[in-house]
């Protein structure tokens, strides 16, 4: 039998498990910011969900008065196809906001009154090299075909 003072740990297991409690504190550190950023992502797709929603409800209702727009006016800043947000989503007049939304009204080459309506919302995040802002990862992008004549 050993005597009562070796009973206990001894200086290299203390620091085996000093180690391995360190490494998971780190590890949990590193999933914790993964979660951040995840949230964050989801919040912005969110709103930018609900924001393209609340422009395609207003473009359907008036499609028999829209006109169409260029082929990429959901891609790139077209006049009269593009709105800046604040981050409540109100419009702000021509200043960059937190969110900008875009979109495009394009007749189907089958049926001139059947017409293709694309909204798209993003963060107003400008990507290195880039003239216009917008995140594709925060973005969501709705379509829609309408007909311009009443049912």
């Amino acid at each position: 039998m050993r005597p009562a003072c070796e009973r206990g740990t001894t200086l290299v297991e203390a620091i085996i498990a000093i180690g391995l409690l360190a490494g998971a504190v780190v590890s949990m550190a590193g999933l914790a910011s993964v979660a951040i950023r995840t949230s964050a992502i989801a919040r912005e797709r969110s709103m930018a969900t609900l924001l393209a929603v609340q422009k395609m409800e207003v473009l359907c209702r008036d499609a028999s008065a829209l006109a169409p727009s260029a082929a990429n006016a959901w891609f790139v800043d077209t006049p009269g196809h593009v709105e800046y947000l604040d981050e409540f989503g109100r419009p702000l007049a021509g200043a960059r906001g937190v969110y900008v939304r875009r979109w495009a009204v394009a007749p189907l080459p089958a049926d001139a009154n059947l017409l293709a309506i694309t909204v798209v919302v993003a963060v107003c995040r400008t990507r290195p090299g880039s003239a216009s802002c917008g995140d594709p990862v925060s973005h969501a992008r709705l379509a829609s075909v309408r007909s311009r004549l009443a049912w």
